[in-house]
């Protein structure tokens, strides 16, 4: 039974380990989603000005 407590905090280590990875990779993710969006933006923005006013 004494070795119970040191599981749990081995265990809580690695829980909190995971959490940080996908915390780490769900950011890198929207940043990714965020220069995705920025680069559509400007390839619209451009695509406007090929277009002469009638």
């Amino acid at each position: 039974m004494p070795d119970l407590p040191d599981e749990l905090e081995l265990l809580l280590t690695e829980v909190r380990k995971t959490i940080s990875d996908n915390k780490q990779f769900l950011d890198k993710l929207a940043d990714e989603a965020i220069e995705v969006d920025s680069e559509d933006d400007s390839e619209t923005a451009a695509g406007k000005e090929d277009f002469e006013e009638l």
